[in-house]
């Protein structure tokens, strides 16, 4: 099969392909005389394996390190790696968690302060909407988090 039915049956971008190709994810494709790519079966089973991990939320580094053994057909030898991944990857969710209720709570304090009527204080310049100490640690942990979340869609 061709590059673009590929991608239609798993559900990904012809580009997705080829870069799996170039990352290591998948092995390169065979040529037909025409120079299409052209893909087996065995090649559909392992890119939706890759879409199966990165639907759990593994990092393609992680994948790359089991595609392998999810060649053989057999969970014998995949399991036990695969357990560390996963461990891994459900301890990151609980500090990404944890960092996102930090920063609501901070959030909801910023959010109650704005509510209220702002009284300058004598000799107060500038604008204090947001001051606050344990907030500010908060907010840089927030926006971490965001860009983290944006980095790992790809």
């Amino acid at each position: 099969m061709r590059i673009g039915e590929l991608a239609r049956d798993c559900g990904v971008n012809p580009k997705t392909i080829r870069y799996y190709e170039e990352f290591g994810l998948l092995p390169r494709a065979a040529r037909a005389p025409s120079g299409h790519r052209t893909y087996s079966a065995h090649d559909r089973q392992r890119l939706q394996f890759i879409r199966r991990a990165k639907g759990i939320g593994l990092p393609l580094t992680s994948i790359r390190q089991i595609a392998t053994y999810a060649d053989t057909g057999t969970c014998q030898h995949l399991r036990p790696r695969l357990k560390e991944l996963v461990a891994a990857q459900i301890a990151e969710i609980e500090a990404r968690v944890k960092d996102l209720r930090a920063l609501q709570r901070d959030l909801r304090g910023h959010y109650a302060s704005l509510c209220r009527p702002h009284t300058p204080r004598p000799g107060e310049t500038g604008c204090s909407c947001l001051d606050g100490g344990s907030q500010k640690a908060a907010i840089l942990r927030g926006a971490a988090l965001v860009k983290r979340l944006r980095r790992r869609k790809s």
